[in-house]
């Protein structure tokens, strides 16, 4: 799809582009269901891909375990089905794509953080339309 027509489209739908990078640990709070009965489902993950970031076509891949079993979900940035999205932490990395981490398990798995405590608790979707201003969303 062309990129212009792209940024017109979030932008008059009010699509937002969420500031995520690999190595991010998240708190999804996704909304499922139809009509009225709508709930939201919470979970925790680790982002281990991030393609075309700040694009209005890229996605991000994120790993956790869901009632025990490890699962890999791919999503797009302007996902409008999020209802809040919460950075727990931030670990340092030295790669964009993380898929070693697949076989790590234990201590192996573990990774430093580099976020301080007063930079976590934070939610991307409001970072995200904060960074919109009114005179993009025309354009």
């Amino acid at each position: 799809m062309h990129v212009q027509r792209l940024k017109n489209i979030y932008a008059t739908k009010q699509y937002h582009i969420l500031p995520i990078r690999s190595g991010m640990m998240l708190e999804l709070y996704e909304k499922v269901g139809e009509g009225d009965n709508v709930r939201v489902q919470r979970f925790k993950w680790l982002v281990i891909q991030v393609k075309k970031p700040s694009h209005p076509d890229g996605t991000f891949t994120i790993r956790g375990m869901v009632a025990g079993i490890t699962v890999e979900r791919i999503f797009p940035l302007g996902f409008i089905k999020f209802e809040k999205v919460v950075l727990l932490d931030q670990y340092k990395t030295r790669r964009v794509r993380l898929n070693y981490i697949r076989e790590k398990v234990g201590k192996d798995a573990k990774m430093k953080s580099i976020l301080s405590a007063d930079q976590k608790d934070v939610d991307l979707l409001v970072i995200a339309k904060a960074a919109v201003t009114p005179q993009a969303a025309v354009a």
